[in-house]
């Protein structure tokens, strides 16, 4: 049991890829072989380029909000995200094949009752049509393409439903015995203070040369700004007054609390002398980008720095070269920019990334010879601390280690087979014999009984799913049309 804990890492081995919320991305060049129309073709059932265009699109923004809206094409490129869709796509092919096989089908019925029970279709509790159709069209969707991938999801859950077997209390037990089997430890703990690195600058440039591509300059913008300053009119009581009203939730504290028009008349008035230059910023606007006038000033930024807004950013590094912005506010003024050149990462040289580089090779160097005194050590830990018996859980029973020190090492220990060794975190390493072994808790299977019967329903059906998928790709053909263009 100890040997084999690692396969308790529950993982998913398909995910359904969902339509609602899917956008178009624009996104690569591909080209096609002699059906054009499918991305690839698994048995009888083909992969539609429709399919792939939402399935991708869905997924590139789920990256996209999960990295703060910084996700670009080239990242996506890098992390594989074309390949990630379209292998997701051939796992449900395989599995609509074996639906097809085994005369598994789903109802309109089912798909009407499906629709009618998703929330977002929904209008004070019930379904409401016209609510469905305007989701829909701002989706840009047909009902109909809506309803048949709805079709292929609820076919692709009534199929994996067949190979989602219960268990048995002995599965339940073994699974909550290796869950919360304990260990009894002796175990010493080292920390920087016990290793001495000596840093030599040849070192430090050979580090430096075979990792280059760790230290790239950042990705900046050559821009042209003109600044159109604010009126320097002093607005009449009148119209502080009426701008007030208009606009008083625009004015808040720190707490979210309108403010009282005498304490915001200050932030008032330079709203309005914003607005009244307005007009002459998009003048200003038309100019530079006709070539009438000249930018104020040229400067070279880093993306995302802080002169500009994020929202300012965006624009900048969704316009080509040689496009000027429409005029921004910009600390209280207008700035009318013209995107000169994007200045590409390259590596930085030895000088620049210097500090980078040694503190880099610094960390590294202590690691291995943190690992190196710890794993020595232990082959005799006869001075070390002992534990009681210990658990995943148990973040608070190996001092000096802090619980988020433990927590990490549990998971470790807890994932090896080895019954000595040396555990390496994050600025520290931890020599460990384990003197003691108990398989079974009562008590925390008790309390956890919902949670380990779940998963390890969860880890049988997973391991059953996977290994019919493994049969069903030598069963059916696998052909696949889309290339990406270099």
């Amino acid at each position: 049991m100890q040997k084999h804990r690692k396969y308790l890492v529950i993982t998913i081995w398909i995910s359904t890829i969902a339509f609602v919320g899917a956008g178009f991305v624009g996104w690569g060049t591909y080209q096609y072989g002699s059906k054009s129309n499918s991305v690839a073709m698994v048995g009888s059932i083909p992969v539609t380029m429709e399919e792939f265009q939402y399935a991708y699109g869905n997924a590139y923004q789920q990256y996209n909000r999960a990295m703060g809206g910084t996700l670009d094409e080239a990242t996506a490129k890098q992390m594989g995200l074309q390949k990630q869709v379209l292998q997701s796509l051939i796992y449900q092919a395989l599995i609509k094949n074996f639906a097809k096989d085994h005369g598994i089908v789903v109802s309109e019925e089912e798909v009407q009752q499906a629709i009618v029970a998703i929330p977002a279709f929904q209008k004070d509790g019930k379904f409401d049509k016209s609510t469905y159709i305007a989701v829909l069209q701002n989706m840009r969707m047909k009902p109909k393409t809506f309803e048949e991938s709805l079709k292929n999801d609820l076919l692709i859950q009534k199929a994996l439903s067949l190979l989602t077997p219960g268990t048995v209390p002995l599965e339940i037990e073994a699974f909550g015995s290796a869950i919360f089997m304990a260990d009894k430890l002796r175990y010493k703990v080292f920390t920087p203070d016990d290793v001495t690195i000596e840093i030599q600058n040849d070192d430090l440039k050979q580090y430096w040369e075979s990792h280059k591509e760790n230290y790239m300059t950042p990705k900046r913008f050559k821009l042209a700004i003109l600044w159109i300053a604010p009126s320097n009119e002093t607005p009449t009581d009148e119209a502080v007054k009426t701008y007030y009203k208009e606009h008083r939730t625009d004015f808040t504290d720190d707490k979210g609390q309108i403010l009282p028009l005498d304490k915001a008349k200050e932030r008032i008035a330079e709203a309005i002398r914003l607005k009244q230059a307005k007009k002459s910023a998009q003048l200003a606007y038309i100019d530079l980008k006709k070539s009438r006038k000249k930018a104020d000033e040229e400067k070279v930024l880093d993306a995302g720095d802080p002169i500009f807004t994020a929202e300012v950013w965006q624009a900048i590094e969704g316009a080509v070269a040689g496009t000027v912005l429409k005029p921004k506010v910009v600390n209280g003024k207008y700035a009318v920019i013209k995107v000169e050149e994007l200045i590409l990462p390259k590596p930085k040289s030895f000088e620049e990334a210097y500090a980078d580089v040694k503190a880099d090779y610094l960390k590294t160097k202590r690691a291995e010879a943190l690992i190196r005194l710890a794993e020595d050590a232990s082959k005799n830990l006869e001075g070390g601390q002992e534990s009681d018996y210990v658990t995943r859980d148990s973040v608070d029973k190996l001092p000096p280690l802090t619980k988020e020190e433990a927590t990490v090492f549990l998971q470790k220990l807890f994932a090896s087979d080895k019954a000595s060794g040396a555990i390496l975190l994050d600025n520290k390493a931890v020599s460990f014999h384990i003197l003691e072994q108990k398989l079974l808790n009562s008590d925390k299977l008790s309390q956890h009984k919902a949670f380990i019967e779940e998963n390890a329903g969860k880890m049988k059906s997973n391991l059953l799913q996977s290994n019919v998928i493994a049969q069903l790709q030598q069963k059916y053909p696998i052909e696949i049309f889309l290339k990406e263009n270099e």
